[in-house]
């Protein structure tokens, strides 16, 4: 069985001081540094600013820094995550503004789909209100701030920030519903802000580095900001939960119609098909396994923990 040789990991999905987070680019670069990361994709809302400063296919110390941007209609609801563009429409209709992103051949990622508005003042809720009729890139299937705010209320705030892990351990399995419908790639991203709540510095970069990562598969080392656009625009990437152990040699190949899996530790194995439910779990060892007969596109889970530990949607073979 021959699988993908090279892989890169790193976090996208994380905003700086040019739009509404609290860090600079070069402080936050330094922090995916100390977590580990390969690289780190920034997504301000509606600009590339950092594109113009110079941070677009930037290496520092070994990590590559990729900016996009983070679109939304004009209800501040339904947002894109877009890449490979040198150029956005700031406002007006989202699927306006997703249009230009794909005449331009970039990528347009639907954001936390199914976020639920938490019962918090100065909180917000931006779900995707435009159905599946719409050609876009992928889905994020795992928004770990969106997963952590959306059943808050003033009665379990405090509980939530002072234990923020044991809100946060399963894709949003809605969003994958809605990636079956969709296809593209299916990706998990921090939400990273640095966020201050009740004037406590809870969900800094660094935390969140540590929690949901996405790697995508490459055919050489990643160097350029083009690696990581193809990937994604092929489907070669998959996401895991940093807190449960190294995914990064984690692979899937389907041949002759069966899925095999090549794991990088002991875990519970599952995973389903269009309009199936889940296979029954199999506890697995490190190592090559064939799961048996299986067509895509399907979504595999493997957990550890109580967690999700990595999760992947295939479509093509």
């Amino acid at each position: 069985m021959v699988f993908d040789e090279f892989s890169a990991t790193g976090v996208l999905h994380v905003h700086t001081k040019r739009s509404d987070g609290f860090g600079e680019p070069e402080n936050i670069v330094r922090d995916g540094i100390e977590a580990g990361l390969d690289y780190i994709a920034f997504n301000d809302h509606r600009n590339l600013d950092l594109m113009d400063e110079g941070w677009h296919g930037r290496i520092t110390d070994g990590l590559l820094t990729v900016v996009g941007s983070e679109l939304q209609h004009s209800n501040y609801k339904s947002h894109l995550l877009v890449y490979g563009v040198n150029e956005v429409n700031p406002v007006g209709h989202i699927l306006d503004q997703l249009d230009h992103v794909l005449s331009l051949k970039g990528l347009a990622i639907i954001a936390h789909p199914r976020e639920v508005r938490p019962i918090v003042p100065g909180i917000g809720g931006f779900p995707w209100c435009f159905g599946t009729d719409h050609p876009v890139s992928g889905i994020e299937g795992w928004n770990w701030m969106s997963s952590w705010k959306g059943r808050v209320d003033p009665s379990n705030v405090w509980n939530r920030i002072s234990f923020p892990d044991d809100m946060v351990r399963h894709p949003d399995s809605h969003a994958v519903d809605m990636w079956f419908e969709t296809g593209g790639c299916l990706v998990g991203g921090a939400d990273a802000h640095g966020h201050r709540i009740l004037w406590k510095d809870v969900f800094n970069y660094r935390m969140l580095f540590s929690r949901v990562r996405t790697h995508i598969l490459l055919d050489s080392p990643l160097r350029e900001p083009s690696q990581f656009t193809e990937a994604l625009r092929l489907g070669r990437c998959f996401i895991s939960n940093a807190l449960e152990g190294d995914a990064s040699g984690y692979r899937s190949a389907l041949h002759g119609g069966k899925l095999y899996l090549k794991l990088p530790g002991t875990a519970r194995v599952t995973f389903r098909q269009k309009g199936e439910p889940f296979r029954p779990p199999v506890f697995l060892d490190e190592g090559v396994h064939c799961l048996g007969p299986a067509v895509p596109p399907l979504y595999i889970e493997i957990y550890r923990g109580g967690r999700t530990w990595i999760a992947e949607g295939r479509w093509a073979t």
